[in-house]
């Protein structure tokens, strides 16, 4: 399908499609995850759960249809995480599409404040921190925590490990390591302001504008991140991967791209990934 793209990074498939203002659907089936649901992608019947950004159409306009395609292929309803204030006018267009339909669309609407926190199981949870943008918006943050030897045992071989386990010594200690950050739709604040954005293994970040066809002015004043932005901070990032999504229809994979070794930081260009065809 027209946009779809794959990319493979730090142990995570991102499949999907980001591009601004027409369709964002971002699928992460390690996780088992999908960020945001603005038009169809091949797949996305799959999950389960989907962790919304924000209310606009081109990131949650396909939920009623993903709902009555599940229910066609009798699938269980989907858990949908939103910003709580998109919480109450999605219920209502959920039920008008259900009166449209001639059925009720099964789904189980979960609204969220900044600081909530989503168990998703095996030591996985994500959390809600609020962004920047012209609506309520969130970015997730994505972590896994899993017991880890305490560093006293480091280099202590098996068999003394098992022995110590065996009479009772806790040789393991829990440890958390943020995985994923899908930021949305947001401005530069967000990842100046939250250190765990930018140390994220994987950062999703939106970038719309690519050249002076929008300056930064005018890209902010829409709620987004002008490429300019993120090049004056991009050694600030700590992870492994920051990819850049959500571009404008203005530009090309290719240009971006070009922008990309032309213009970021040596020291971070071997990171940096621009996502979507």
């Amino acid at each position: 399908m027209e946009g779809e793209d794959e990319l493979q990074v730090a142990g995570l498939t991102l499949r999907g499609v980001t591009r601004g203002g027409i369709r964002t659907c971002l699928m992460v089936p390690e996780l088992d995850l999908m960020f945001d649901v603005g038009g169809p992608v091949r797949g996305q019947l799959k999950f389960g759960t989907i962790l919304v950004s924000h209310g606009h159409q081109d990131h949650l306009g396909e939920l009623p249809y993903l709902l009555s395609q599940r229910q066609l292929a009798g699938l269980p309803a989907p858990k949908v995480h939103v910003p709580r204030e998109v919480d109450d006018p999605l219920r209502r267009i959920i039920a008008a599409w259900g009166e449209i339909e001639g059925f009720t669309l099964g789904i189980h609407l979960v609204p969220h404040d900044p600081g909530d926190e989503v168990d998703l199981g095996r030591g996985v949870v994500a959390t809600c921190v609020r962004s920047t943008h012209r609506v309520p918006s969130l970015a997730w943050i994505v972590s896994r925590t899993s017991p880890r030897l305490k560093p006293e045992y480091a280099g202590v071989p098996g068999p003394e490990i098992a022995d110590l386990r065996h009479r009772g010594v806790v040789v393991t200690e829990a440890h958390t390591v943020d995985l994923l950050c899908v930021t949305g739709d947001t401005q530069i604040e967000l990842f100046l302001a939250d250190p765990r954005v930018r140390g994220c293994r994987v950062l999703v970040h939106e970038i719309t504008a690519w050249d002076d066809r929008r300056t930064v002015d005018e890209t902010r004043a829409w709620g987004h991140t002008h490429v300019d932005e993120i090049i004056a901070c991009a050694e600030q990032f700590a992870g492994e991967a920051l990819v850049l999504v959500h571009r404008s229809a203005r530009h090309t994979r290719e240009q971006a791209e070009d922008v990309v070794r032309a213009r970021f930081p040596a020291s971070i260009r071997d990171k940096v990934h621009v996502f979507g065809r």
